[in-house]
């Protein structure tokens, strides 16, 4: 006859057959306890890259924080009024380097639009130059513009605009803060930002 304390198992059963039940019992809730926190941890990694904002052609631009090379924080809202450029960029991207020497050629004719190149967060995972670097490799002197800034998109902003990884992507931004247009490779796009930035005016 079993001792009255021990433990029973589901068929009522007293003596080991309990204790190794509860002891699975106890392994299976860990397990489910792991795999519930590991979703919670998937989540929230996705969750960090996934866009708090959607960017649409002729919605408001989602204003959001960059930081100049010279260390200054500015929000997207502070150039309302102005027409903007907003691209955003890898420094190890051949693309960019082309639209950047292209942009830098087009510079008078762009008269009147407010650039603003960033380089995406962390480079998007890759090795590069810094943006002094790259900014000295495809922009010679006398051609930059102080309506050119140069920067770093924040990790909310990048994600948001460009929440594939795009390496090389653009946007066109009105007066009044609306999203115009959205491309990539500004070097085989100059005569469209180039009809922007005129009628802007």
């Amino acid at each position: 006859m079993s001792k009255p304390d021990e433990p029973r198992d589901r068929a009522g059963r007293r003596g080991r057959g309990g204790r190794a039940s509860r002891s699975r019992a106890v392994s299976y809730g860990a397990a489910l306890v792991a795999a519930v926190l590991a979703a919670f941890a998937a989540y929230g990694f996705l969750g960090s890259r996934a866009a708090t904002a959607e960017v649409k052609i002729g919605a408001p631009a989602p204003d959001l924080t960059f930081t100049t090379i010279d260390g200054k924080v500015h929000r997207l809202a502070e150039f309302r009024g102005r027409p903007v450029m907003l691209w955003l960029f890898a420094t190890w991207c051949p693309s960019c380097q082309a639209g950047t020497a292209a942009v830098a050629d087009h510079l008078a004719e762009l008269a009147g639009l407010q650039i603003i190149q960033l380089k995406l967060y962390d480079d998007l995972g890759y090795p590069g130059p810094s943006i002094r670097e790259f900014a000295r490799a495809y922009v010679r002197p006398g051609q930059g513009s102080p309506a050119w800034l140069w920067g770093d998109a924040s990790k909310a902003l990048s994600y948001t605009y460009d929440p594939k990884g795009y390496p090389d992507i653009y946007f066109l931004i009105d007066r009044q803060g609306i999203v115009r247009a959205i491309s990539g490779a500004p070097s085989t796009a100059i005569p469209q930002i180039v009809a922007f930035a005129r009628g802007a005016r």
